[in-house]
Formats: C-alpha cells, sequence, structure tokens
C-alpha cells in the first residue's frame, strides 16, 4: 500500500469506510436494542437507578482503566504474522483483571462512602467479578481486527448485546430497580467470553515469552488509559457528591443521547481507521498525513447529526425517556455540540497511536484531561446548573481536538503547509456558515430548542421535521457556498469524489460524468 494509492479518493478511504460500514452495522444494531432498553427502563426505573449505576461504572471504570495495558491493540500494530505474542498478552490479561477485580471488591465501602450511597458495595461486588471474567477473553480475536475482518467483530459484539440486552429487559420487569443494569453487563460478559473462543481456534496458555516485545507499547497505551480514564470518569466522579443519585442520572442519560454521533459514527470510523493506519505502518507506509483530511470530511458528515439533535432534543427526549426526564434536553441541547469537535480528537489520536507515537498519544490525553478535570472542578464550585456545565465539557472537547492535532503536525508525518491548510479552513468555514444558517431558520421559525409536546407521536412528527430542516438548510448552505467558491479542495471535494464512484456503479455512464466538475 503506497501513499499515492492512498491518497486517492482511494484505498484508505475505501478500506476505512468498509471496516467502518460493519461497525456501524454493530452500532445500529446495539443501539437499536439500546434505544428500546431506553425506553423500558426509563420507565420501569427511576432518575436515582441510572444515578447509582453511574456512580459505580465510575469507580469500577477508574480502578479497570489504570490496569489497562492495551495488550490487543499491541496485537493488532505487531509486523509480523503467528501466535507466539498471543500467550503472553492472554496471560498478562487474565492476570489484570484478577487484581482488578480483587481491588474493585475491596474498595466497595470506600466507593459507598464517597458517594454516601451504601448500595454500591452489592453492585461494585458484582462488577469486580465481571472484570475477573473478561480477562479470560480469547486475545485470538485481535486477528480479526488486525486484518479488518470486522465481519466476524461483528458478530461477537452483536451476539453479546443481544444477550445483555434480554437479561437486563427481563431483570427490569422482574426487579424493578437498579439490579437489572449490572446483572445485564454479567450477562454480556459470558457470552462475549464464550464467543471468543467460538469465533477463533486459538487456546491461548499462560506464557511470559516476548513480553518485552509488548512492554514499550503497553507501557505507554497504559499510561494513556490512566490519564484518559479522568476525561472519561471524572463527570460522574466530581458530579455525584454535589447532584445526588437523581440529578446525577438526568446528567448521564442527557450526556448518552447528546454523544449518538460519536457512538455512532465517529468512533466506528476511528475503529476501522486505527486497522487501515496499522496496515499501512506495517507494509512501510505511513498514512498519517490523511488523518485531517478524514477528520474533516467526518466533522463535514456529523455537523447536520449534532445541529439536529440539538435543536430537536425536546422531543427526542420526551419520545425516548418520558415525562420525567424533561429536565435532561437542555443538557443535551448543549453536550451534543462536543460532537462537532470529536472527529479531530479520534482520528488523530488513531493516526498517533498506529505509526507508533503511543507517548504523543499519552501527552495529548494527559492534558485534556487535567484541563477538563481542572474545569469542571472549577464549574461545580461556582454553579450547580447541569446545562453550564454541559458546555464547560463541550469547550474542553474543542480544547481536546486541537491539542490532538498539534501533537500529530509536531510529529511530522502532517506538515500544515499553505497547501494544506487553505482546504482545511476552507471547509470549515463553509460548515460553520451552513451550521449558523440552519441553526438560525430552526430558531426563527421556532421549531428548534423548545421542550416536548408531551404528545408522543406529536413530538415525533416535531423531531423529524426538526432534523430534516436542519439537514436540508445546512447541506444546501455548503454546497451553494462551495460551488460559489468554484468548488475548491476540502472534504466537499473528497465527499463528491465518493458519491461519484458509488453512483458510477449504479447509474449510466452520463450520470457520472455529470458529477466529473464536482
Amino acid at each position: 500500500m503506497t501513499d499515492d494509492a492512498l491518497a486517492a479518493p482511494g484505498a484508505l478511504t475505501r478500506s476505512t469506510i468498509v471496516g467502518a460500514a460493519w461497525l456501524l452495522l454493530w452500532r445500529t444494531v446495539t443501539r437499536s436494542l439500546g434505544l428500546v432498553s431506553t425506553l423500558v427502563l426509563a420507565r420501569l426505573l427511576l432518575p436515582s437507578d441510572f444515578g447509582l449505576i453511574g456512580m459505580a461504572s465510575a469507580f469500577a471504570g477508574i480502578v479497570e482503566s489504570m490496569s489497562q495495558l492495551g495488550l490487543q491493540d499491541a496485537l493488532v500494530r505487531r509486523r509480523r504474522d503467528g501466535f507466539e505474542l498471543h500467550h503472553t498478552a492472554f496471560t498478562l490479561q487474565f492476570g489484570r483483571a484478577l487484581i482488578t477485580g480483587a481491588l474493585v471488591a475491596a474498595a466497595a465501602p470506600a466507593a459507598a462512602a464517597w458517594f454516601s450511597e451504601p448500595r454500591l458495595v452489592g453492585v461494585l461486588h458484582l462488577l469486580g467479578a465481571v472484570m475477573v471474567l473478561n480477562g479470560l477473553e480469547n486475545v485470538g480475536v485481535a486477528e480479526y481486527r488486525r486484518t479488518m475482518r470486522f465481519d466476524v467483530q461483528f458478530k461477537l459484539l452483536s451476539a453479546a448485546r443481544l444477550a445483555g440486552f434480554a437479561t437486563t429487559l427481563a431483570g427490569a420487569i422482574i426487579f424493578r430497580n437498579y439490579w437489572a443494569l449490572p446483572i445485564g453487563v454479567a450477562v454480556q460478559a459470558v457470552v462475549r467470553v464464550g464467543m471468543s473462543y467460538t469465533l477463533h481456534p486459538f487456546r491461548p496458555r499462560i506464557r511470559l515469552h516476548g513480553w518485552r516485545e509488548l512492554a514499550h507499547f503497553s507501557f505507554w497505551t497504559w499510561a494513556t488509559v490512566c490519564a484518559s480514564l479522568v476525561w472519561d470518569r471524572c463527570d460522574p466522579f466530581v458530579l455525584g457528591p454535589s447532584f445526588g443519585p437523581a440529578k446525577l442520572g438526568i446528567y448521564l442519560l442527557a450526556m448518552e443521547i447528546a454523544l449518538l454521533p460519536v457512538t455512532e459514527l465517529v468512533a466506528p470510523a476511528a475503529d476501522a481507521l486505527f486497522a487501515a493506519f496499522a496496515r499501512a505502518q506495517k507494509d512501510g507506509d505511513s498514512s498519517a498525513h490523511h488523518a485531517p483530511e478524514v477528520a474533516g470530511l467526518i466533522q463535514l458528515a456529523v455537523a447536520p447529526i449534532v445541529l439536529s439533535v440539538s435543536a430537536a432534543s425536546g422531543p427526542i427526549v420526551e419520545v425516548l425517556l418520558g415525562a420525567k426526564w424533561t429536565h435532561a434536553w437542555p443538557i443535551t441541547a448543549v453536550l451534543t455540540w462536543a460532537c462537532i469537535f470529536s472527529p479531530f480528537s479520534y482520528i488523530c489520536s488513531s493516526a498517533l497511536v498506529a505509526n507508533g507515537y503511543v507517548q504523543r498519544n499519552f501527552v495529548a490525553n494527559a492534558v485534556v484531561s487535567a484541563i477538563k478535570l481542572a474545569a469542571l472542578l472549577a464549574a461545580v464550585l461556582l454553579t450547580s446548573n447541569a446545562v453550564i456545565i454541559g458546555a464547560v465539557v463541550a469547550g474542553c472537547v474543542a480544547v481536546e481536538s486541537v491539542t490532538f492535532l498539534g501533537l500529530l503536525s509536531g510529529t511530522g508525518a502532517v506538515r500544515l503547509r499553505p497547501a494544506l491548510i487553505r482546504p482545511a479552513l476552507g471547509g470549515l468555514v463553509r460548515t460553520v456558515a451552513g451550521l449558523a444558517t440552519a441553526a438560525l431558520a430552526l430558531y426563527y421559525t421556532g421549531l428548534g430548542w423548545h421542550p416536548g409536546l408531551g404528545n408522543t407521536l406529536g413530538d415525533l412528527a416535531a423531531g423529524c421535521l426538526t432534523g430534516a430542516i436542519a439537514c436540508v438548510v445546512f447541506g444546501l448552505t455548503v454546497f451553494a457556498t462551495w460551488r460559489a467558491a468554484a468548488c475548491p479542495a476540502g472534504p466537499e471535494t473528497r465527499l463528491a469524489g465518493l458519491v461519484r464512484e458509488r453512483l458510477a456503479g449504479f447509474k449510466p455512464p452520463g450520470w457520472a460524468a455529470r458529477l466529473q466538475p464536482w
């Protein structure tokens, strides 16, 4: 795979699209299940139940993340074939799981005291056992990521998710309390571990041969995870004692809805890109210089969705969660703007790790995590308004994207020459113009940023209309400004090229020819 091959709306983009398509299919399946689960659980459980599980997940996640070694990423990135390192990776993985599971169980009383929530003890004991179980997963499945067989990964993830979904719903109907959630997590872990041995013939043995080869990559991956856990887990940890279970539950569920563009689009693309970057690096090529361009393309696709979710957050919350979650919609409306900046953070991070710049990736995560923690602590001291705190978090994501882009450019793989800066800035200006035009249209027509109507069908219709108008006005504005500028190079050019390639296979040749000037 040469640089030239990657440069065409080509190999990297196409392989990423195929990989991302499988991951997106998994996300579609799992989020469809999650949507049904959320609709049922939001009506069977209380906000305090979600807040309690958020507290437990935050505490257990901190302990687990601090011991995360990134072993599967190291296996994906290695240059040579074979399974000699897999036994060592499994040994380290299981040893880590035993230690973290024991620590979570032992520290459960201290966590309950921090949050003033005694119910946490039992939940954390169960989550500790799940951590140990996860350590038994067959590391051989990492080969499917390395060879970009995301169809097999789809089977693994979707089967486990389906089992967890069914168990969680059954538990909610039977118990009518928070236990439904951790029990579903436990069943999902059991199925995932079992499937990992069904889908790959590798059978691990306890060995430590070759551990030094994994050590350098895994050390910096571990350091990165320790830094990024602050970013991922500090929200419930900082806000929990101040908000309490009920208010924290509203904030966390609002965040889950707000970040749907990231979890459904950006994250699958970043996962696929990591494997594509790693494969190019294995072949002796560096494709890291494509990261900003691909991120800009993804940002262009995500922008109208972000606007739609923000503007229609009132009806979305009303339809998905019900009337008792009404206070979540303003938080969702603000937090979802964080998704605009996320493509640069995710894609640049994938490029850094896949090309061996794990130390730089650690530095980026450490810096932005410290900034977010300081910003959250300051915000909590000044206000208890969850909407303002959501705006602070969105601002931190903007800082994160700039940090990752700067550190990637510092490797020399990305040279911010005028020839690269002008298309990127032009694309950004047109994206902002599209967002501003669509936002003003929604605001002044009264179709955006209002609470739900309290009527499921009415809210569903209002949300669909708002989203449709947001996407149409955004798309027309971006297209018009791009054409007015004589179709300059930028994300629109790459998108038009991809569309032309797809349409050429389904339409008469004349159709593709008409798109050629674009």
